[in-house]
């Protein structure tokens, strides 16, 4: 269903009020980790999970917004190595949400990694252990 929600319906949805479409700015967040396998790499972050955890915040936090296209892992059998998804907010709220946005992604980012005892620096297969974001 998530996969398929595209921008296109977002703008849609944030120009209900007058009937005239208002200009949207979206926003995609991009978590990677190590990933690995779930049965020998048990216990690695996982960005999936991380990306579960930055939603459920960011729709706590950013009411209007429309969040979608979320995706990420390879297989039923894998800890997830990636995830993306978007947030699309309204052109006139879009410069308060970016902070917002960057601030609860890397809070969630931080709990996956202390959920999974990962610290900074920390290497799995000579990588950085810990799930990382950018938002974009």
């Amino acid at each position: 269903m998530l996969k398929s929600i595209r921008n296109t319906t977002a703008l849609a949805i944030l120009a209900l009020c007058s009937g005239a479409a208002l200009a949207a700015n979206t926003y995609t967040v991009t978590i990677e980790g190590p990933g690995g396998h779930s049965n020998g790499d048990y216990g690695n972050v996982n960005a999936v999970h991380a990306g579960a955890r930055a939603v459920t915040a960011l729709g706590q936090v950013l009411l209007d917004a429309v969040i979608a296209s979320m995706k990420g892992g390879a297989t039923v059998n894998a800890i997830a190595a990636d995830c993306t998804f978007t947030v699309t907010v309204a052109d006139d709220k879009a410069a308060a949400a970016k902070p917002v946005i960057e601030k609860t992604v890397s809070e969630a980012i931080a709990a996956e990694n202390a959920f999974r005892g990962v610290k900074k620096g920390d290497l799995v297969r000579g990588a950085p252990a810990e799930v990382r974001a950018t938002v974009k």
